[in-house]
């Protein structure tokens, strides 16, 4: 049953190394270009000679013009500020259904998951901000870079930008890199040691005898097809992950990942090609060609200083010296005399050249669009500048963001929510309800298009509206959604805004406060009325009949509770005399 074990390790080991054979072949084409790249522009990433870089050396000797290394540097330096800022938010998390997000526990989750997660990328152990400015310069200049992001028992996440010369990489059938295999070097003592249980006895003896001599080791990360989804275990993960000791074939570690931990950006990539195309490729041309200007001018200028020397062949006594304080003797009464050959370069027009070519070089690598330009202006139109500049660079942006930072906040997401550095997900929300919004400048400049639509409109109807709008022309707009969507737009940070059951209560709130304020000053202003007629009545004379006298005999009767409810009463009539007889009528009544 071992020897079984043990076959179909070695036949894996061999159908891997196999793989990479082919895939290696495929690389091939690009190394020759890489190589020129970093011998001009940046000799540190030369990766791609055989042997690799010769440590201790600068390797800097093809560079006369550091032009297109400081173009470079200041690009990388530039996406570094404008994607992945540490000092301002770049990413946001939100739930993808408006109406699960404005549930206040999922927004205090979603809140508590982005600090959380901006906080592991600044930090100093996590290597982020180090490692990304790596990766920054490998995707400016060779057009493709890698970052692998694996889980640390310390650290949580560890970030590590490995360099392209062990990077042989494939695309599945939508065009993303699914299949990376690296092959790189390291102490036999560290491999000894990582791979105790499972290395050969051959690796185990160097790591005893020559602990520092160097072993190749072949990770190759691809989709597993043979696999279980609905099963548990590493052996069922969608992505295999295979340690091999490619000398004597061994299968070192056989595991696998949950997603894909070699991330692989590309600037641009033409079609059937694998590897990226960056704008160093691009200015590779002009760069050849001014270093080799910068190496004629050079000459030109040291043959100006030090021109060449014409002397007769039998006039001087002893070697011509030409140095600083030389002497050269020649006979007595001889005519001949040491003459500089005449040199005549025009170093002006060839400066003139050479500035071309570095300006050409400066807006290959999106100098122009990354530097101020024309004099001080006002700060309205300086955002508008910044604004068009961003928006430039969006299109070429854009692949960075779908092969490079979604890809990585959600790998980041699911390790630390694995290892428990995340809040509980609260109850109706899942990993999968959860998307990344980029809130970088880069983001909101491309967003700020649709942000000034609504100005543009209101401008125009501003006429018609005037202020009181007589026509509701205004009801003509949801302002909440508005409001939301210019939220959103430039970036507000979810928990500044208010959840829309929260803003419907609030606003019924006000709506009370407000009846009952209405109701408080009507009550009041009756109260007053009384006061002032209470005061009027008071003051009053009641000695000659008036309406207040018929008012109190109305009180003094028992009257009081039928005006108070309000009943018509009949005014009192004061008491008749008794007058003179009527004719005919002989009745006369007797008593008092």
């Amino acid at each position: 049953m071992r020897q079984k074990h043990d076959n179909a390790k070695q036949e894996l080991a061999r159908s891997l190394l196999a793989r990479f054979e082919g895939l290696e072949e495929t690389r091939q084409p690009w190394v020759s270009s890489w190589q020129e790249l970093t011998e001009y522009m940046l000799p540190r990433k030369n990766s791609f000679a055989s042997g690799g870089l010769t440590r201790g050396r600068s390797g800097d000797e093809r560079i006369f013009d550091s032009t297109p290394m400081h173009a470079l540097e200041l690009l990388a330096s530039s996406l570094g500020g404008l994607l992945t800022n540490p000092a301002i938010p770049w990413f946001d998390i939100r739930a993808k259904d408006r109406r699960t997000g404005d549930d206040k526990t999922a927004r205090d989750f979603l809140e508590q998951a982005r600090e959380r997660i901006a906080a592991l990328f600044n930090s100093e152990d996590t290597g982020f901000q180090s490692n990304v400015h790596e990766l920054y310069l490998d995707v400016a200049l060779l057009g493709t870079a890698v970052m692998y992001v694996e889980a640390d028992p310390e650290t949580v996440v560890r970030f590590s930008t490995r360099p392209l010369g062990e990077i042989y990489a494939a695309e599945s059938a939508r065009g993303v890199v699914d299949t990376v295999y690296r092959r790189y070097e390291i102490p036999a003592r560290q491999a000894a040691r990582e791979w105790t249980a499972t290395c050969s006895d051959e690796l185990r003896r160097k790591g005893t005898d020559s602990p520092d001599e160097k072993v190749t080791i072949l990770h190759a990360v691809f989709p597993r097809l043979d696999r279980d989804p609905f099963a548990m275990g590493a052996a069922n993960f969608p992505y295999a992950s295979v340690y091999v000791e490619t000398a004597t074939e061994t299968v070192l570690e056989n595991s696998g990942y949950l997603e894909m931990p070699y991330l692989v950006p590309r600037w641009a990539k033409a079609a059937g090609e694998i590897y990226g195309r960056g704008p160093g490729q691009t200015a590779l041309s002009d760069t050849r060609v001014l270093n080799a200007m910068a190496r004629t001018a050079l000459m030109a200028a040291e043959k100006m200083s030090d021109p060449p020397l014409m002397v007769p062949d039998d006039g001087f006594l002893g070697p011509v010296r030409s140095g600083p304080g030389g002497l050269s003797y020649y006979r007595a009464g001889s005519g001949d005399r040491i003459e500089a050959l005449p040199v005549r370069v025009d170093l002006a027009a060839t400066e003139r050249m050479m500035q071309q070519r570095r300006d050409s070089i400066r807006r290959i690598f999106l100098g122009d669009q990354l530097t101020p330009e024309g004099p001080a202006v006002s700060a309205t139109e300086a955002v508008i500048r910044q604004s068009e500049k961003m928006r430039a660079l969006g299109p070429v942006l854009g692949r960075l963001q779908t092969e490079f930072l979604s890809p990585l906040i959600k790998r980041v997401f699911r390790i630390m929510l694995r290892a428990g550095q995340l809040p509980p997900f609260p109850e109706g929300l899942t990993p999968d309800d959860v998307e990344v919004r980029y809130t970088s400048p880069v983001a909101r400049a491309q967003k700020q298009y649709q942000a000034q639509a609504l100005p543009q409109v209101m401008q125009h109807l501003a006429p018609l509206v005037g202020t009181g709008d007589p026509f509701g022309i205004m009801d003509n707009f949801d302002t909440d959604r508005v409001a939301r969507h210019a939220a959103d737009l430039f970036g507000t940070p979810a928990d500044y805004v208010k959840p829309e059951p929260e803003v419907a209560e609030t606003r019924n709130r006000k709506a009370q406060d407000q009846s009952q304020a209405q109701a408080t000053a009507q009550t009041a202003g009756a109260v007053a009325q009384m006061a002032a007629l209470a005061k009027t009545l008071s003051e009053a004379s009641t000695e000659r009949p008036s309406l207040l006298t018929e008012v109190l005999t109305l009180l003094k009767n028992g009257g009081l509770q039928a005006f108070a409810d309000g009943t018509p009463q009949q005014t009192a009539q004061p008491p008749q005399q008794p007058g003179p007889p009527e004719p005919g009528n002989t009745e006369v009544r007797h008593g008092a």
